[in-house]
């Protein structure tokens, strides 16, 4: 598959992967790159006094396209 220029610098889907903050930035998503699959986790921020009863809130689920660019993740880019 050929890139766009904008897949080909997305931040958030090529490491050191860049985080997603939401909700005032009490919680981020972050794409991940482990065992050959891409996840995307969501996490608190490192501060219990902000995020409450939302400090231990962590999940992960399969992805298999950038929510920011678009790029299929599990496709190979052409050269």
């Amino acid at each position: 598959m050929k890139l766009t220029e904008k897949q080909k610098n997305c931040k958030y889907c090529h490491y050191p992967y860049k985080k997603m903050w939401m909700f005032n930035n009490l919680l981020y998503l972050q794409i991940e790159f482990d065992a050959g699959e891409y996840y995307l986790r969501v996490m608190p921020n490192d501060d219990p006094e902000d995020v409450g009863a939302l400090y231990d809130l962590t999940d992960e689920e399969k992805i298999y396209t950038c929510l920011k660019c678009g790029r299929p993740l599990n496709e190979e880019e052409e050269q």
